[in-house]
């Protein structure tokens, strides 16, 4: 089973998304506060009817509403015009593999099968659904009417409907699978028993193990009556008498099924308690308790995997990933480029202010494999950029930040614009990604002696095929990189007064510049004195 779509109206952020997903791996990127986190908040809470935690039928929170719905209906009901109440909608279309299950098997997706859903296919699914009841509509209306309330929706006008497509109520127990959220960023770590924690710990453990330690924790509790501490209060208690009742007033543990182990037993690692131990060994715990203990859970949910993590836990845990959940769909949010390569950088789902193209399937095999490899290319900075400039080192990358400042007053990242160093084996890999989704791209690049290979090399974008990719670099054989460049664009003198240097000739300046590219580079980034940038790095910074 997975998820082919997932449809969201009026939730948070959104007023209305739609985002289809692969049945296995889907990394969810984009900048902050683009709704990234309220994507799994809304699949958790449509596929197990709860919301941190709590069943949303019985704790509808008034903040899980579009904020500009909310807004504009309590403006037009002040003005008294026609508007439609706040609503949140929330759809998940599945696919059930019934080709290759039992007749045994299928009968539970055939049971969510329907077109109760906004798109009216036909298809096995759940949709969650928070409105306003029927009987409280003009209640609604006189409350927002009135200027004087907050503009909050009054939860208790709301009524919350768990569906499925073919239009029965849901229950959790009823459904053929489970849904897991793994949350790093330890928000649901509370004092005292860690419920979040304990759920992970519920999904480990067998029925057999659960009925044990609940009959052990009932035994324990039966101990406590049988403490001389205890006996003594409780003949204490009896010999006073108590003239309204007949019965013995005594202290007893509660012995009833709301007193359960689960809601007293603390998690240890080692001796500590669980929110006491450090904060990388906690994400630790919780993603591999929640990878090892799902087996029923089709889809698991991941927050941000990279908190907390040092990078050799983080490859670890993404290698964990990929051979534990081949056979489940995962959804991931991150800010890690690494997070995103690891897992398959066609996987990406991009979540952006601007409506960009996010489709990265038709990425070529070699270049998905290239960065699966190699995963610490920063392709994320490329991805999320208003505008990138590709260098080919840390040398260039000085170069071309001082030159930018320099032409328009501030760094380039104050303009959106990301200058990256990738190194020019990896160029066509980037922009290969570039053309898929449409990006503003320019490449800066020596010519190595050989123009003719250069122009070779990047024919498919020196043609105008693609005008948002611009090749940037010096046709003359002679200046074959940077550091001829740089003394071609200024004279021997003023590259010798900011390195601090005296040497006599073109040559023996150039070989030290040669021997100590970057300390030469971050001089002229860091000099008060002027000097010119290259033309082809000119032409870059426009």
């Amino acid at each position: 089973m997975h998820i082919t779509r997932v449809y969201i109206e009026g939730f948070k952020r959104f007023t209305s998304f739609d985002l289809e997903l692969n049945a296995t791996f889907n990394v969810i990127v984009g900048d902050n506060e683009t709704g990234k986190t309220s994507i799994l908040e809304a699949i958790s809470l449509v596929l197990t009817g709860r919301y941190d935690g709590r069943l949303i039928r019985n704790d509808i929170d008034p903040y899980l509403f579009n904020a500009t719905n909310v807004r504009e209906y309590f403006e037009n009901c002040q003005r008294e015009e026609p508007c439609k109440p706040p609503k949140i909608v929330i759809e998940a279309y599945l696919q059930s593999d019934e080709d290759t299950q039992s007749d045994e098997n299928r009968s539970p997706f055939a049971r969510l099968k329907g077109t109760n859903n906004s798109k009216r296919e036909d298809c096995p699914g759940l949709v969650l659904t928070i409105e306003v009841h029927p009987d409280h509509v003009e209640a609604l209306k006189k409350y927002a009417a009135e200027d004087s309330n907050p503009a909050v929706p009054p939860v208790e006008f709301y009524r919350a409907t768990w569906m499925s497509f073919a239009g029965n109520a849901v229950y959790l127990r009823d459904l053929p699978f489970r849904a897991a959220m793994i949350d790093t960023s330890l928000a649901r770590v509370y004092r005292g028993p860690n419920w979040y924690v304990l759920n992970r710990v519920t999904e480990v453990l067998t029925e057999q193990q659960q009925r044990e330690l609940s009959l052990a924790y009932k035994k324990l509790r039966h101990e406590f009556t049988k403490e001389p501490g205890v006996t003594a209060i409780n003949e204490d208690l009896k010999g006073r008498g108590y003239p309204a009742s007949t019965q013995e007033l005594t202290v007893q543990m509660d012995m009833s099924s709301r007193a359960s182990w689960d809601s007293a037993i603390i998690p240890h690692l080692d001796a500590l308690p669980f929110d006491r131990a450090g904060k990388g060994e906690q994400s630790r715990v919780q993603m591999r308790l929640a990878i090892a203990g799902a087996e029923q859970s089709r889809v698991l949910l991941v927050e941000e995997p990279e908190n907390h993590l040092s990078h050799s836990n983080l490859n670890g845990f993404m290698d964990n990933i990929r051979a534990d959940c081949d056979d489940r769909q995962v959804i991931i949010t991150t800010h890690s480029a690494f997070v995103l390569n690891k897992l398959g950088i066609d996987n990406l789902r991009l979540i952006s202010h601007e409506s960009k193209n996010a489709d990265l399937t038709k990425l070529a095999p070699d270049t998905k494999n290239y960065f699966l490899k190699l995963p610490g290319y920063d392709t994320l900075r490329l991805i999320l950029s208003k505008r990138s400039i590709l260098v080919e080192g840390p040398s260039d990358e000085l170069i071309v930040q001082r030159a930018y400042r320099d032409k328009h007053g501030r760094l380039p990242l104050e303009d959106q614009v990301d200058v990256i160093a990738v190194g020019s084996l990896a160029f066509k890999r980037f922009l290969e990604i570039a053309v898929l989704l449409g990006l503003d791209v320019s490449v800066v690049t020596d010519n190595d002696g050989d123009v003719a290979a250069l122009k070779k090399k990047y024919e498919d974008y020196l043609n105008g095929e693609h005008p948002s990719i611009k090749i940037r670099y010096d046709d003359n054989v002679l200046l074959k990189t940077l550091e001829p460049q740089l003394l071609a664009a200024n004279s021997r003198d003023v590259l010798n007064a900011i390195l601090e240097k005296t040497y006599a000739d073109d040559e023996a300046l150039l070989k030290y510049m040669d021997g100590h590219k970057t300390d030469c580079a971050l001089k002229l980034f860091e000099t008060d004195e002027a000097w010119s940038a290259p033309g082809y790095i000119a032409d870059a910074i426009q």
